[in-house]
């Protein structure tokens, strides 16, 4: 089952619904080779996200580390 839905509006185009999920016995061959496809496009997308995330938090937590402050007085960083 994927965790989304591809929702075709009435203008041709497409939008990707995360809130509904997509049995595979629904969708035909050429559908779940398209789901497929989105579902790896969706994983990358994500792993994206996280990793901007944990950057920023990283960076949030560094900056307030006393020892950063230190070093960045004494021109070391």
């Amino acid at each position: 089952m994927f965790n989304f839905r591809i929702v075709v509006c009435s203008d041709g185009t497409e939008i990707i619904d995360r809130t509904l999920k997509t049995p595979y016995d629904s969708l035909t061959p050429v559908q779940l080779v398209e789901y497929t496809e989105m579902d790896l496009q969706l994983a990358r997308m994500d792993k994206v996200e996280r990793k901007v995330r944990e950057a920023a938090v990283h960076r949030r937590k560094l900056i307030k580390n006393p020892f950063h402050k230190i070093g960045c007085i004494i021109k070391i960083f």
